[in-house]
């Protein structure tokens, strides 16, 4: 069965009816399993703030904020009751099983994953990838068959062709992902605080 990896962003946890939103957009899935994958947002600009204060190196950086994110999951679970934490592909086929939608424990799964890949195949641990391009490389290694970005923001001119390039440097997605476009399953795009329909947009690549 098809899979398709939902990445919420972080700013959309301000939303008070979101988990009726994340419910909508899953029932439009029809067939697919949804594998959602919740970003940063705001515990991650405290993280930011952290590693200019205190010069932390992006090592130390880039695992805190891995680690923050996990207080937006904790918040998810609380707000749907459906969902259930995943850390690798054994406990999400097993929560697809019971009729449950799984949440992905971005940074267990991350690390595990990197200890099996080569370094060549590991993102870089740099505040040029964000919760985006993790969320990207999940969706390549796992593999998915499809890629929704959920954002708070709408994609300027719909009819124009946005590309994976064009929403990095206009500031949607992060510098690193683009450069993962060669192996991303087919990407789109939902504003999921504007848009109450949840209709979503392809990207191309």
């Amino acid at each position: 069965m098809s899979i398709t990896v939902l990445k919420l962003g972080g700013s959309l946890l301000d939303l008070s009816d979101l988990p009726d939103r994340l419910r909508a957009v899953i029932a439009r899935l029809e067939n697919d399993r949804p594998l959602l994958i919740c970003g940063g947002g705001k515990v991650v600009d405290v993280v930011r703030r952290w590693h200019e204060t205190h010069a932390l190196d992006d090592e130390q950086s880039h695992w805190l904020a891995m680690d923050s994110i996990r207080l937006n999951q904790r918040l998810l679970l609380t707000l749907m009751p459906e969902l259930e934490l995943a850390s690798n592909r054994a406990a999400a086929e097993s929560a697809w099983l019971r009729g449950r939608v799984p949440l992905l424990d971005l940074m267990a799964f991350v690390s595990i994953e990197e200890s099996y890949c080569e370094q060549v195949a590991a993102l870089p641990h740099t505040w040029n990838v964000t919760s985006d391009s993790l969320a990207a490389w999940v969706a390549i290694r796992w593999p998915a068959s499809r890629f929704v970005l959920l954002k708070s923001v709408e994609l300027p001119n719909k009819d124009a062709r946005w590309t994976l390039q064009t929403a990095a440097d206009a500031g949607f997605v992060d510098r690193y992902f683009p450069k993962l476009t060669p192996s991303l399953p087919p990407t789109f795009w939902c504003d999921l605080r504007c848009n109450t329909d949840a209709g979503i947009q392809p990207l191309a690549d």
